[in-house]
């Protein structure tokens, strides 16, 4: 069976699901462009995605002008409606951009717990080549170069070496669309399809993603290794001792004390999780989550 990698947005509709879940491994759609524009079919892609198990990318079409605005804009927008099928965020550099802009874009993305692709067009390597050759291990490059521009691939009209992926035409069919639309190829000289399909919490291939460093622990814990990511998040180590069977003995086991103020400081660095999340939710669908006093309200003017 082929495999299809589409890039779209409310200039194309989505004739069948079923046929895209089938067809493609993941979707990219754009959510924004510049710090006010929301893309009307983003919602509905993602309720479709999270609802067939599609992985996504959502992507902001960069205005020239105060790049990191707009990526904060994008995360702003999508945070509240992305979900455990959502991979990362896309910086989708084509209107001229100044490279210290897009650095600082993507700056802002590598300190989120999510992966990023950069796009760029061809004709505009030598203006990003040095940002993009340091770009962190989370960050995909996709690049564009249509050739011909038939709707197929010409190995005549390559991508530069070292793209991720490669954006080959706008007049492509895919199962699942009536009209023509963007398609994309995994080049093989970079990352392959399983990345763009796993989350950064659950990819056990991340390359340059994450590095083992020594946790600092006490007691029993001590010499073991945790796990901290480019914006030097750590990690506990793995449960090793068989006996520990909950989290206060976990916190026991290194040295730590398992009362309000720890249990506290734990749950507000782990809250942004899907799997706390998950766990919150389940709880609260059994009547069981705990409601504490002097919550905040939530207010469409002030969301963070």
């Amino acid at each position: 069976m082929s495999k299809y990698y589409p890039d779209i947005s409310h200039h194309h509709t989505v004739a069948d699901w079923n046929k895209v879940a089938k067809n493609c491994p993941f979707l990219i759609t754009k959510a924004t462009q510049g710090t006010s524009f929301v893309d009307s079919a983003m919602a509905g892609v993602v309720k479709q995605c999270e609802k067939r198990g599609i992985p996504y990318w959502l992507y902001v079409y960069l205005n020239k002008g105060d790049e990191l605005a707009q990526a904060k804009f994008l995360v702003k927008t999508c945070k509240d409606k992305i979900g455990e099928y959502f991979m990362g965020y896309v910086l989708d550099v084509e209107a001229g951009n100044p490279a210290s802009g897009v650095q600082k874009a993507m700056d802002y993305l590598k300190t989120l717990d999510y992966k990023m692709m950069v796009y760029t067009m061809y004709a505009q390597y030598d203006k990003y080549k040095n940002i993009l050759a340091a770009r962190p291990g989370k960050c995909a490059w996709w690049e564009a170069r249509y050739g011909l521009n038939n709707g197929k691939y010409d190995a005549a009209y390559p991508c530069h070496a070292g793209a991720d992926l490669h954006q080959y035409t706008s007049e492509g069919t895919c199962p699942g669309f009536d009209e023509k639309i963007d398609l994309n190829r995994i080049t093989g000289q970079g990352k392959k399809e399983k990345w763009f399909v796993t989350p950064k919490q659950k990819d056990g291939d991340s390359g340059a993603e994450t590095e083992t460093k020594p946790e600092g622990g006490t007691g029993d814990d001590q010499g073991n290794t945790g796990q901290e990511g480019e914006s030097s998040v750590k990690y506990f180590s793995t449960i090793k001792n068989k006996t520990v069977s909950n989290i206060t003995e976990f916190l026991h086991n290194r040295g730590l004390g398992a009362g309000e103020k720890n249990m506290s400081k734990i749950a507000a660095a782990n809250c942004q999780s899907r799997e706390v999340r998950k766990a919150l939710f389940s709880l609260a669908e059994q009547g069981k989550l705990i409601k504490p006093s002097g919550l905040n309200k939530w207010e469409e003017s002030n969301k963070d």
